[in-house]
């Protein structure tokens, strides 16, 4: 698995069918549609795993436009979670929530 880390696609104009060939988008980015089809397209423990480092990034008070989502990524069974300008990358994967540091990852929490 590759480590997470794009640039952020600012593209206000998405339709749903173009957010999903877009493979990253900032949390501030992501609307109610988009939203909805990440909820739809993810399992119930991954989706529990992203609220859990999204309450963990506010409670940090790190803003929304520096919390990069990804979603409908091949090389992902679920969705990612980095910070940009950071080599902090997670993803929520099989009801796990794993950190990683170059190619390797680590459990952090079980769903």
């Amino acid at each position: 698995m590759r480590m997470i880390k794009t640039a952020v696609i600012a593209l206000p104009a998405l339709t749903l069918s173009e957010a999903t060939r877009a493979e990253t988008l900032a949390l501030s980015k992501i609307d109610p549609k988009i939203d909805r089809h990440i909820q739809a397209s993810t399992s119930k423990k991954n989706g529990r795993c992203l609220a859990f480092m999204l309450k963990d990034f506010r409670e940090r008070k790190i803003p929304k436009s520096r919390v990069l989502i990804t979603f409908d990524d091949p090389n992902i069974d679920g969705i990612g979670i980095a910070l940009d300008e950071t080599d902090e990358a997670y993803t929520c994967e099989a009801g796990e929530l794993r950190s990683w540091e170059g190619s390797e990852y680590e459990v952090s929490k079980r769903f």
